[in-house]
């Protein structure tokens, strides 16, 4: 019998892209990367991660890599706002993280 590795937990897998989204989220701020290149690149980031986890998780993920970018990269010192442009950007990243989830399989 094989011995589990820890990662093979989607908790811990869930933790670790959260932390990424939180380093990267420090580095777009750090470089005064302007807003729209800032959210792109959490979005991109937020759907790779999401392909190794299950749905809920990677539900969890997007809504998080929405509020990092929404926080620090379109508004300033992490303000969340919900104008209509907000929740569209929520629904994409949602979306986004729901369907690489779905074709990484473990959905």
């Amino acid at each position: 019998m094989g011995q589990q590795l820890m990662t093979d937990e989607v908790g811990v897998r869930f933790g670790m892209g959260a932390g990424a989204q939180f380093l990267l989220t420090g580095l777009v701020v750090a470089t005064q990367l302007p807003g729209e290149w800032g959210v792109a690149l959490l979005l991109l980031v937020t759907a790779l991660l999401s392909v190794w986890l299950d749905e809920p998780h990677a539900l969890g993920l997007g809504v998080a890599g929405w509020a990092f970018a929404t926080g620090f990269a379109v508004n300033t010192l992490g303000v969340l706002t919900f104008a209509p442009y907000d929740l569209a950007r929520l629904g994409v990243f949602v979306a986004a993280a729901a369907l690489t989830c779905r074709l990484g399989g473990t959905a």
